[in-house]
């Protein structure tokens, strides 16, 4: 039997609640909840005492939770985890807990002010916090390390897909924008006759070592401190992942251009973005393109057609685009 469809009017209800039920996931992260139930059930009072909260405002807190499925109330009144709390934990594998944590500040603020970026196509990040987003990290190292956190998690599960692509025997792959480089460590770590590159500003490097350490590449990569959108280290192999989307087309056409002029011969670029695709139906990559667009300067995610007139711009040519199942797509130009 066909199930109901939902009533428009309960989907505009939904979505317009949709912020409330976002930032009870947030506070619940903030406050570690789901890592203080991970050894079983507790009573809000107890609870409470161990997150210095108040027991009463937890209370109510929990009850909405778990009317989402995230915690459960026990007919005995104590509460534990469910399979979307465990999410919640941190240092697992699964973990989304640096997502949550992102949803909170600086985020929920910047997203009250998305009229401002409708209206005049300008970041509203620098009307609400008086500087660009990069600024705003150098000046708070705490929302840097959870925003790095995040990247970190974002980027990990497409390790092991680039890993699984054809690679030669030999070579230079150079990261760029790599961050704490889970990708690069992925990707040599699954191919030992690769040396690799990491580059990024010297603050987005931080932990880098001890990921190649951990990974068994630390002997087969150089970690090159620099501003890529100057220059770039000499290699076979380029990857970007989530670098194009940052800048307008001027700037994305000059680093990928700049990434062509460090290339050897018969060398190709890897770009790692979202390819946002014709119709209606939802994509993360469309949210993001939001998200774009209240926090940076020209940023924004592109249309395969968009990509190829990028490449074009850089004097490259768009041979191959792969769709992964994480919703990525993976571009490669030469």
């Amino acid at each position: 039997m066909t199930q109901p469809t939902e009533r428009p009017g309960a989907v505009l209800t939904r979505l317009l609640l949709g912020n409330r039920v976002q930032q009870a996931v947030h506070v619940a992260a903030r406050y570690g909840l789901a890592d203080l139930l991970a050894d079983g059930p507790r009573s809000v009072p107890d609870l409470a005492a161990a997150a210095n909260l108040h027991a009463g405002a937890l209370g109510r807190l929990l009850r909405v939770l778990a009317s989402f499925d995230v915690f459960a109330e026990r007919d005995d009144g104590r509460y534990e985890l469910t399979p979307v709390a465990e999410l919640l934990r941190t240092g697992t594998r699964e973990s989304r807990h640096a997502f949550a944590i992102w949803s909170g500040h600086p985020s929920y603020e910047l997203f009250g002010a998305l009229d401002y970026s409708v209206q005049t196509g300008k970041p509203a990040f620098d009307k609400v916090y008086g500087c660009s987003f990069y600024e705003y990290l150098e000046q708070h190292p705490d929302v840097s390390a959870v925003f790095d956190q995040f990247m970190a998690r974002q980027t990990a599960p497409m390790g092991p897909v680039l890993a699984e692509r054809d690679w030669p025997d030999a070579g230079t792959v150079v990261d760029v924008g790599g961050g704490r480089g889970e990708l690069l460590a992925a990707v040599l770590a699954a191919h030992p006759g690769l040396r690799g590159v990491l580059v990024d500003l010297p603050h987005a490097l931080d932990g880098s070592r001890e990921t190649l350490t951990r990974a068994g590449v630390a002997d087969r990569c150089t970690v090159s401190p620099g501003d890529y959108t100057e220059s770039v280290p000499r290699g076979d192999i380029f990857v970007l992942k989530n670098i194009v989307h940052g800048f307008d087309d001027a700037t994305a056409a000059r680093i990928m251009a700049k990434c062509r002029q460090s290339m050897a011969p018969g060398g190709h670029i890897l770009i790692v973005e979202f390819v946002i695709p014709p119709g209606n139906a939802p994509f993360p990559g469309k949210l993001m393109d939001l998200l774009m667009l209240v926090g940076s300067e020209g940023g924004r995610e592109r249309t395969e057609p968009e990509f190829r007139s990028l490449c074009a711009e850089a004097e490259l040519e768009l041979t191959d685009i792969q769709t992964t199942k994480y919703a990525y797509s993976v571009l490669r130009a030469q």
